[in-house]
């Protein structure tokens, strides 16, 4: 017998590749080594691509263009990675230049970055270049800025990657191109004005140079941009014609006209000026201190928690002032201000002074519209918007569609917030410090085990009332308890004594996956640290128990500025008039169906405007169409905007309830939950418990006669609260009494 012969596993390949196939793409004289290289560094180098750096966003676009595969996508957020053959030799000259080191990456972005601010960036696979040329205008001299991109070529952008020479790049590059059509483009312009003078209002004259600004300052085609500037000329004639409010939909239900929709604002005049800063710089202050001298105003609060603290400001400064948000309507006697939610406000009555918090959330996903009407519709002879100075420009520009300039007043930070040089245990935790979570379940937690080294806890987090939030802030601010743990609630605008912000973890679920704070998100919750007059310094790091890399993520974020989103466009949400116009020109009298055609047939004005995420508000169309169909079209349309959470079925059954009651009787029926919760259950069935209460309050207010019971409602609420604080400043365990 023969003697039994080992197997000899087969040789590893040369060049290990996701999709071997792909090998024959790789460039005759590439040595292993070299490739080796490449594969290890793919997440930095700049001449690596991801299917997101392409509009198709698809891994067959790579595919198609010869691309080879460098490494697959990975759970989590991490995307397939991938280099075009013609990129190689400059990755390795690339990492030549700059080996591959653990500050490789960070140095990339710095130099993504610069080339950014110097009008550069990567546009699928070509690298284009901002150019701004003035046209001079016939009428007064005007002077429109006029904004385009033109490709450039890639070698000065990959040798500028290598060795940062901007002066190199900048004289590569030479001087920007002319424009191909500015002498077409002024010669419209010039017709635009000319036209606009032949209407003889010339005092209204001015504010037409903002429109024609704002259009030229968003690269676009020639043509578009033509039609653009005259859509925006056709806005400001029909301003100056008609003096009064004007249809927010076109012709064609077209959305080109919004800022014009407002007209009570469009006449006045508006004075307004963007109070900027970072977090504890003074901002807010100096706009309470204003408005408190004014004849009348009105104060926009995120949140219904800061809407109470602003009603509790001025009344401090003995203002009179109401109380109005989704839920209450609390008249104050002799009133001169509102305080109210930003949803709330009051686009009718003219007033003298009012000032709009937290501007920056005009980038937010689901709420932005509130911030885009607000800005643009507020009918005040001064406004005052207060911002972090990276939402600006967005800001700036919604103001300039508006035909309105707005000044600047730049607030510079009490104190700095300084980072750590290493993590905190939970066992080192002093008086003043918040720990930061992201979820119920992880502040519950944290509270939890904090409380076991013998600290007094306070808790905040989105499902607590803002009563419950303002009690445990209190409690914090008094020193009833020494330590805070909070989800980025805190972020927005509560004053509190804070010395140190310690992040539990820097990942945050997001409604779709876990992902990385965001610069901005850092920087407003870091900012809470060092309370002027509260605190001398603050100082901000992670818990030593976060996830091994926070530390290091955090040290990446912190020297950061925040950006804007790139080519963001402001969210308009729809209101009355667009619903009752839609279903009278096409007769339709389903709420589902006029708000499809909203959503995907309004051709909108798209270098400014988008549709805010009305999914929501769909999802409860179809079911009130189904279920209360007797009720009118405007009483759908206002059960649709109803604060109900579609994810919890309970909720959302007793809303389709009451209102199928009130389209078949006219009335509302009896809270049966008056009975069925008290201050006496669990943590999270109390939590649960106020919602209802909330949505009850909130559609009473609405609909008068229809619902009521509201002293029964407003008492449940009120023992609810207070059972959810004895809760939270208890002994007992919290969190595991829930599931995830």
């Amino acid at each position: 017998m023969k003697p039994d012969v080992p197997a000899t596993k087969p040789p590893a390949p040369a060049f290990p590749l996701p999709q071997p196939r792909h090998a024959a793409r790789l460039p005759a004289d590439l040595a292993p080594e070299a490739w080796a290289r490449i594969r290890q560094a793919a997440f930095a180098l700049p001449q690596v691509l991801t299917p997101s750096d392409l509009d198709d966003g698809s891994e067959d676009a790579l595919e198609r263009l010869g691309a080879i595969q460098i490494s697959k996508a990975a759970g989590g957020a991490r995307p397939s990675r991938w280099i075009l053959p013609a990129h190689i030799p400059a990755a390795l000259a690339q990492l030549e230049a700059t080996p591959q080191a653990p500050t490789l990456r960070s140095l990339m972005q710095q130099r993504l970055h610069q080339l950014e601010s110097l009008g550069l960036r990567r546009e699928g696979l070509v690298f284009t270049r901002l150019c701004v040329h003035p046209l001079t205008l016939a009428h007064e001299g005007w002077r429109v800025d006029l904004s385009h991109r033109v490709p450039v070529p890639e070698a000065p952008v990959w040798a500028f990657f290598r060795d940062g020479d901007a002066a190199a790049l900048r004289h590569a590059l030479g001087q920007p191109p002319a424009y191909s059509y500015t002498a077409e483009l002024t010669l419209h312009l010039n017709h635009l004005v000319a036209r606009s003078e032949a209407l003889g209002d010339a005092g209204q004259l001015a504010s037409l140079l903002p429109r024609l600004q704002a259009e030229c300052g968003v690269p676009m085609p020639y043509e578009d941009l033509k039609a653009a500037l005259t859509r925006a000329q056709d806005r400001w004639e029909q301003q100056v014609e008609e003096q009064s409010t004007l249809a927010s939909l076109g012709r064609e239900l077209a959305f080109q006209g919004y800022p014009d929709s407002f007209g009570t604002a469009r006449k006045l005049g508006r004075q307004v000026t963007l109070y900027l800063g970072p977090p504890n710089s003074g901002k807010t202050h100096a706009a309470f201190e204003r408005l408190s001298q004014a004849l009348d105003g009105a104060y926009l609060a995120p949140l219904r928690l800061l809407a109470l603290e602003g009603r509790d400001r001025l009344v401090g400064r003995g203002v009179p002032c109401s109380l109005l948000t989704g839920e209450e309507s609390v008249p104050a006697e002799n009133a001169r201000v509102v305080s109210s939610t930003i949803e709330m406000v009051n686009t009718r009555d003219v007033v003298d002074v009012a000032v709009i918090d937290e501007a920056q959330m005009l980038f937010d996903d689901s709420r932005g519209w509130a911030w885009t009407q607000a800005i643009v519709g507020v009918p005040a002879r001064e406004l005052i918007i207060i911002a972090s100075a990276y939402a600006a420009p967005a800001i700036e520009r919604l103001l300039q569609l508006c035909g309105e300039k707005p000044d600047k007043r730049v607030f510079e930070r009490k104190q700095q917030v300084q980072l750590m040089p290493a993590p905190v245990p939970m066992s080192h935790l002093l008086a003043g410090d918040a720990v930061v979570a992201f979820s119920r379940r992880d502040v519950l937690m944290l509270r939890d085990q904090i409380s076991q080294d013998g600290h007094a806890v306070s808790v905040i987090y989105g499902a607590l009332p803002p009563e419950v939030r303002r009690r445990e802030a209190e409690r914090f601010a008094v020193g009833a308890s020494d330590v805070l743990v909070a989800t980025d609630a805190i972020g927005m605008g509560l004053n509190l004594p804070i010395r140190r912000v310690l992040f539990s973890t820097l990942t945050k679920f997001d409604g779709v996956g876990d992902r990385e704070l965001s610069v901005s998100e850092v920087h407003q919750i870091a900012g809470r640290a060092g309370r002027y007059g509260m605190h001398d310094e603050g100082f901000v790091s992670v818990l030593k128990e976060a996830e091994a890399d926070a530390m290091k993520i955090l040290r990446q974020l912190l020297p950061k500025e925040p950006r804007a989103p790139r080519d963001f466009k402001a969210p308009v949400a729809p209101n009355w008039r667009h619903v009752q116009t839609i279903s009278q020109r096409l007769g339709l009298n389903k709420l589902q169906a006029v708000l499809d055609i909203f959503m995907q047939q309004l051709r909108l004005d798209d270098a400014h405007f988008a549709v805010a995420e009305l999914e929501q508000m769909l999802e409860l169309a179809e079911r009130l169409d189904r279920e209360a169909r007797q009720l009118s079209l405007k009483d759908r349309f206002i059960y649709a905007q109803a604060p109900v959470d579609a994810r919890l079925p309970q909720l959302l059954e007793e809303f389709a309830s009451w209102a199928a009651h009130h389209a078949h009787t006219g009335q509302a029926g009896t809270p049966r939950f008056l009975d069925e919760y008290d201050q006496h259950g669990r943590l999270d069935r109390m939590e649960q418990a106020l919602r209802i209460c909330t949505l009850w309050l909130w559609l009473d207010l609405r609909f008068p006669g229809v619902y009521g019971y509201v002293d029964a409602v407003v008492d449940l609420r009120g023992r609810l609260n207070d059972g959810i604080e004895r809760h939270l400043k208890g002994k007992r365990p919290l969190w595991q009494r829930r599931g995830r």
